[in-house]
């Protein structure tokens, strides 16, 4: 097929469901989450070998072959998912994911299931491969012979999902005067809401989840943000997370060895946001390269 369209556009005839999945990636163009809070993992409570994924959707860009589309999922309610043994002698590191099945394509079977893809066991260990049609939730480092999986062992890899649409092009809408029935137009103006992500310890390292968020900073003792490799976190070019200063510590925006920061700041590569309140926003202009722009010293 070259040219297609929704089958429920359509009358007649039978459509492959692909068509439909298609169309949704107009509207969703990446893999990742619907909502801040979706699909967050947690530590299970009382702490065991156990993590939790909170309720709420996803879209997933299926991978086995081009041309699949999109997949949006839904978890109704917080769901538990069991961490293997630890290795007795070295650490690993598992990946939670939620993992499309799409037996048209591969396998035999159709829905999609949460999992928990267990590492290697090493003295260095790393996290595996996201699994085909997934979107990564959280890594979970699982130490060696540990009993408890604990909230500082769980990393969050959740990203949000992008659009199509030129939704960022759009700054208002001005309504004709018949709409109304009256002599006047009305500008209709379209909002977009900013994900928050407070952090009230004295060190934080970004994740790739707070790109396009506010990221509060609020302790009495100084704070230190840091910005990891791209290699880490990979962030995409033109990425943007704002930090403000909540709390009556200084907050100072560093980059991890090997990542680029610069500012109008006095010491450019760490700028400082100036007094209580003030913020500032970081964006990637290449890989491991970082803009800071605002109420710095």
């Amino acid at each position: 097929m070259a040219l297609r369209t929704p089958p429920s556009w359509l009358q007649n005839g039978s459509h492959p469901a692909e068509n439909d999945r298609l169309s949704m990636q107009a509207i969703f163009a990446t893999t990742g989450i619907i909502g801040s809070s979706s699909l967050s993992v947690a530590a299970n409570s009382p702490a065991g070998m156990s993590v939790v994924v909170a309720s709420g959707w996803a879209a997933i860009v299926g991978t086995t072959q081009a041309n699949m589309g999109v997949y949006t999922v839904y978890n109704d309610a917080s769901t538990t998912l069991t961490i293997t043994t630890a290795d007795p002698t070295n650490p690993r590191i598992d990946r939670v994911v939620a993992t499309v099945q799409d037996a048209y394509y591969s396998g035999a079977f159709n829905d999609v299931i949460f999992q928990v893809v267990a590492g290697t066991p090493a003295s260095s260990p790393s996290a595996p491969a996201t699994p085909a049609n997934s979107i990564s939730l959280a890594t979970v480092a699982v130490g060696a012979a540990v009993t408890q999986i604990n909230t500082g062992n769980i990393t969050d890899t959740r990203v949000d999902t992008t659009t199509n649409l030129p939704v960022g092009d759009i700054t208002a809408v001005t309504a004709g005067a018949g709409l109304s029935g009256g002599g006047s137009s009305g500008a209709v103006t379209l909002a977009l809401n900013t994900a928050t992500n407070a952090q009230t310890g004295t060190t934080y390292t970004t994740v790739l989840a707070d790109n396009g968020k506010l990221v509060t900073l609020a302790n009495a003792s100084p704070i230190t943000a840091t910005i990891p490799l791209n290699s880490s976190v990979a962030y995409p070019v033109g990425a943007q997370i704002t930090f403000a200063r909540y709390g009556a510590g200084s907050v100072t925006i560093q980059g991890a060895s090997g990542v680029t920061i610069v500012s109008t700041a006095a010491t450019a590569a760490q700028p400082t946001l100036r007094v209580q309140y003030s913020s500032a926003t970081a964006i990637q202009t290449s890989a491991d390269n970082w803009l800071v722009v605002g109420d710095i010293t």
